[in-house]
């Protein structure tokens, strides 16, 4: 028997009778293990959602990670985020789910949702920001253009003219 057909027979053992779900599952698992690295990686089946996932780590003493594989044609709600980061995500993963979205031609790419990360501003919030942020890059952009003069000036004392010789003279 050959590994992939092993992996499947196991998922598959795990409760999970989508063929096309354990096939995701398969590809996100060794895409994990072959391309990323990842450490202590394993796959896991949840009832309660019927979810299969796989669970990894990115580096030896990083916490655990969960991956959710989503095929592309997959609409992705809030809804749905929310009822797998209620079921799947422990004290020891934390609030992040990894959605690995899977087109037809095995590609994957992988976005991390954080639970309460940070609430929305509101709009006139947003607006005092981007205000504040425009005076900031405006000042920076004018220090920057006068820097050299700054700096002259300050190493070398200013420039004082001196009326009782002629031009100018260094103090």
């Amino acid at each position: 028997m050959d590994v992939e057909t092993k992996i499947k027979e196991d998922m598959r053992a795990l409760g999970c009778n989508s063929d096309t779900k354990i096939t995701l599952a398969y590809h996100l698992y060794t895409h994990l293990v072959d391309e990323k690295l990842m450490y202590d990686t394993e796959y896991c089946f949840n009832k309660d959602v019927n979810t299969l996932y796989v669970v990894a780590r990115p580096s030896k003493h990083a916490k655990m990670n969960i991956y959710v594989p989503i095929p592309t044609s997959f609409d992705v709600t809030m809804e749905f985020i929310n009822k797998l980061q209620t079921n799947l995500c422990t004290v020891e993963t934390g609030p992040t789910i990894n959605l690995a979205f899977i087109e037809g031609d095995f590609t994957i790419v992988i976005y991390s949702f954080t639970k309460g990360l940070v609430d929305r501003l509101a709009a006139e919030k947003i607006t005092e920001q981007r205000t504040r942020e425009a005076r900031r890059s405006f000042i920076n952009s004018e220090l920057k253009k006068s820097k050299e003069k700054i700096i002259n000036e300050a190493l070398n004392g200013g420039f004082v003219e001196d009326y009782d010789c002629q031009g100018s003279s260094r103090v």
